[in-house]
């Protein structure tokens, strides 16, 4: 729907475009955040949470109980205050990821392939490769390998794989020079999306001055 405003990514690699839309994305959604919460009030909050949570620890090591008990009852008050603050650019940043997202999707999206007697078609960068299979072994265009695999076709790297009869074809967006635990070191636009949004959220609130 809102393609034409990310077009432009199209002249990057596919890492550094999920990047700059993860950066354009942030920016709009701190943006909200910057404007629907007051961030004076913020601010206090937020010291007046790290302040009680050092008064516990010291409550805790002297064993009053009872002075615990009330700063607990205290950092949870704050705590709910910061999250009705927070509630409004909350949905608001919802609803710019849901419009906003499905474009990058366009872009880099897994393909299904259809097999009809053991053959289809699929489009990968506005071209259009014919897909052949016969039992494991799988032929996009030129390029042939047995399932599942990692090959290139043009001017990317895929991931195939079979999906009940049909043909998966799912763009590697990124590759690590090393494995994340648990994730690996290749990544989809998905989760290089994600893994980019982890860090650049701390570093955008913090140029921005958001206090949460």
């Amino acid at each position: 729907m809102l393609e034409f405003l990310f077009s432009f990514l199209l002249a990057y690699t596919p890492a550094l475009a999920v990047l700059i839309f993860s950066i354009i994305i942030l920016i709009v959604i701190n943006i909200f955040y910057k404007i629907l919460i007051n961030q004076n009030d913020a601010k206090q909050i937020k010291q007046r949470t790290k302040d009680i949570s050092k008064e516990m620890k010291e409550a805790q090591k002297a064993g009053d109980t009872a002075r615990s008990k009330k700063l607990m009852s205290e950092m949870l008050t704050e705590n709910n205050r910061m999250m009705k603050m927070t509630m409004k650019p909350m949905i608001v940043s919802l609803i710019v990821v849901i419009i906003l997202l499905p474009s990058l999707a366009t872009f880099y999206s897994d393909k299904m392939v259809v097999i009809k007697d053991g053959a289809g078609s699929v489009v990968l960068d506005g071209n259009t490769y014919s897909v052949q299979k016969a039992d494991n072994t799988v032929s996009i265009g030129d390029t042939s390998c047995q399932i599942p695999c990692q090959t290139e076709i043009g001017k990317h790297t895929y991931k195939i794989s079979l999906e009940n009869s049909n043909v998966k074809v799912a763009q590697i967006v990124a590759t690590l020079p090393f494995a994340l635990p648990f994730l690996g070191s290749t990544f989809g636009w998905l989760g290089w999306y994600i893994i980019c949004s982890m860090p650049l959220v701390i570093i955008i609130r913090k140029a921005m001055k958001i206090y949460m």
